[in-house]
C-alpha cells in the first residue's frame, strides 16, 4: 500500500490519492458500475494478532453498515465496505467537493456570525439524526465537516472503527484528536451523544474564535489541557471579539463543561441556543438565514444580477485575467485526516446572488467579486477586493498540480452537463482550459455540450 497506488480497490476504479494520516489512505476512484466518483479509505497495517484483527474487521464492517443507513443532507454518505487481500478494509463514500472547515478557519479566519449560526444548526442536524440512531460521531472536528462550494456542511467519517484498547499514541501516532475530544473519553475511553456535544461545542470555539478551544502540538500535552484545565473564555483569545456577544461565549463554554451532565441535553439544543444568541445580539438578523431555494447559479448568472458597472468585471474574471488568487490545498498537513468524502454529482442548493464562500464563512466586500473554483480538495478564491499580489499562486503551481485541477474542473463540467446547466458547464471546461489546455478530454466534453447547446436551440 505505501510503495503505489493500486488501479482498483474492489470494483471500483482509482485516479489518484487524495491524501494520508494516522488511520490509511485515501484515494479518489470511480464506481464504474454507477458511473459516480467516490472517495475509498483503506486502513493501514494495524500490526495485530490475528484475535485482535478479527475483532476489528467485525467491528469495522458492523460499524459501516450502521452508517450506512444514516441519510441527511448534512452527513457524507457511505456506499460500501469491503476487503481486500493485499489492501486491507475499507469503506467507500460519497466523494463532495469543496473545502474542510480547517482550511476556511486557516485561510480566512473565523466565520461571520450568521455563518457560525448556519453551522451550528447543519451540525446539529446531522448529529440529531445519528444519536437517534445511536450511533456516536466520536471524531468531530473542523478536519470531518466539508463545506461545498454552495456553503452547505456535511459531517464525514461516520463508520470509521476505532481500534479496539487503542493507546493515546501507537509507533508514535496519535490515533483520535484531542484538542477535540471530550474529556471522559480521554480519561475513561466513554462515548456518548455527551462527548459528541463536547466536541460539537469545541468546533463552535474555533470557528467563532479563529482559534482553538485546546490549543498545542503535542498530544498527550494536550490531552492533559482538556482533562484537566478549562479553555481561555471566547472572547478573550478571538480574533475579533466583537463578533461574539458574551451570551454566545457562555453558550459555547457550557458545551465545553468538564462535567457532562452539565453540557446541552442535544445537539439540537447548543445549536438552539448559538441561534437564539446571536438573534438576541442583533449581530444575526433572521434574514441573514435565508436561503433562497435555488439549485444552482452560475457565474454568469450571478453577474446578471450585480450592477451593471461590475458586469464588464466580472467578465474579465471569468476570462482568467483575474486579480488575486489565493490556493488553499486539503492537505496542507500529512498527520492531518484529509478532506475525503464528497461527491461532485451532488449538485447543492446555493444562495441566489450571495457568494458561496460568503455562505462558508468568509467576510467578502461589497466592492470585491469571488469566484469559487473547485481545486483538487480545495478551494481557488478569485477575489478582486484583496490580496493583488496573490496573483502569481496560479503560475506557481506545478504541472501534476494543474492537470488534477483540470480534471477536478472536468468533473464539474460533466456534472453541470448532466443538470442541464450549460453555463456551468462552459465555465468548468474554461477553468480546465486554463490549467490544463492540452487534456484531451476537454476538446470532447466540448462537444457534448455544443451538442446541447443546438438542442436547445
Amino acid at each position: 500500500m505505501d510503495e503505489g497506488i493500486p488501479k482498483n480497490i474492489g470494483r471500483y476504479e482509482i485516479d489518484r490519492l487524495l491524501g494520508s494520516g494516522a488511520m490509511g489512505f485515501v484515494f479518489l476512484g470511480r464506481d464504474p458500475e454507477l458511473d459516480r466518483p467516490v472517495a475509498i479509505k483503506t486502513v493501514r497495517d494495524l500490526k495485530m494478532d490475528s484475535d485482535a484483527l478479527a475483532l476489528f474487521l467485525e467491528r469495522f464492517r458492523n460499524e459501516a453498515r450502521a452508517a450506512a443507513r444514516l441519510h441527511h443532507p448534512n452527513i457524507v454518505q457511505v456506499y460500501d465496505v469491503g476487503e481486500e487481500p493485499e489492501i486491507g478494509p475499507y469503506l467507500v463514500f460519497e466523494y463532495v467537493a469543496g473545502s474542510t472547515l480547517k482550511q476556511i478557519i486557516k485561510s480566512r479566519g473565523p466565520l461571520t456570525p450568521a455563518a457560525v449560526v448556519r453551522l451550528a444548526e447543519e451540525v446539529a442536524d446531522a448529529l440529531a439524526v445519528a444519536h437517534d440512531a445511536e450511533i456516536i460521531h466520536r471524531d468531530i472536528k473542523p478536519d470531518n465537516l466539508l463545506v461545498t462550494p454552495s456553503g452547505k456542511t456535511k459531517l464525514a467519517d461516520f463508520g470509521v472503527a476505532r481500534i479496539p484498547n487503542a493507546a493515546l499514541t501507537r509507533e508514535g501516532q496519535f490515533l483520535g484528536t484531542p484538542c477535540y475530544a471530550a474529556p471522559e473519553t480521554l480519561s475513561k475511553g466513554q462515548y456518548g451523544p455527551e462527548s459528541d456535544i463536547f466536541s460539537f461545542a469545541a468546533v463552535l470555539y474555533e470557528a467563532a474564535a479563529g482559534v482553538r478551544a485546546f490549543p498545542g502540538t503535542d498530544a498527550l500535552e494536550v490531552a492533559h489541557k482538556v482533562i484537566h484545565d478549562e479553555p481561555d473564555p471566547v472572547r478573550e483569545v478571538a480574533i475579533d471579539p466583537q463578533r461574539i456577544p458574551r451570551s454566545v461565549e457562555a453558550v459555547i463554554m457550557r458545551g465545553l463543561s468538564k462535567d457532562p451532565t452539565q453540557r446541552y441535553g442535544d445537539a439540537l439544543e447548543l445549536a438552539q441556543a448559538i441561534h437564539d444568541a446571536y438573534i438576541e445580539s442583533g449581530l444575526v438578523t433572521p434574514a441573514d438565514l435565508t436561503r433562497p431555494p435555488s439549485r444552482r447559479v452560475s457565474t454568469q448568472q450571478a453577474a446578471i444580477e450585480r450592477p451593471r458597472g461590475s458586469l464588464a468585471f466580472v467578465a474579465v474574471l471569468v476570462g482568467g485575467l483575474a486579480i488575486g488568487i489565493a490556493l488553499v490545498f486539503a492537505f496542507d498537513e500529512p498527520s492531518a485526516t484529509p478532506l475525503s468524502e464528497v461527491d461532485a454529482s451532488v449538485a447543492p442548493e446555493e444562495d441566489a446572488g450571495r457568494s458561496p464562500l460568503e455562505d462558508a464563512g468568509v467576510e467578502v466586500p461589497d466592492s470585491s467579486i469571488l469566484v469559487p473554483l473547485v481545486v483538487d480538495a480545495g478551494v481557488v478564491v478569485v477575489d478582486a477586493g484583496r490580496d493583488a499580489g496573490a496573483s502569481s499562486t496560479e503560475r506557481e503551481m506545478t504541472p501534476h498540480e494543474r492537470e488534477e485541477a483540470a480534471k477536478d474542473a472536468l468533473a464539474r463540467a460533466r456534472a453541470a452537463l448532466e443538470d442541464g446547466d450549460l453555463v456551468g458547464a462552459r465555465g468548468a471546461l474554461e477553468e480546465a482550459r486554463r490549467f490544463d489546455p492540452g487534456n484531451a478530454d476537454i476538446h470532447a466534453l466540448q462537444g457534448r455540450v455544443d451538442e446541447a447547446s443546438a438542442n436547445e436551440e
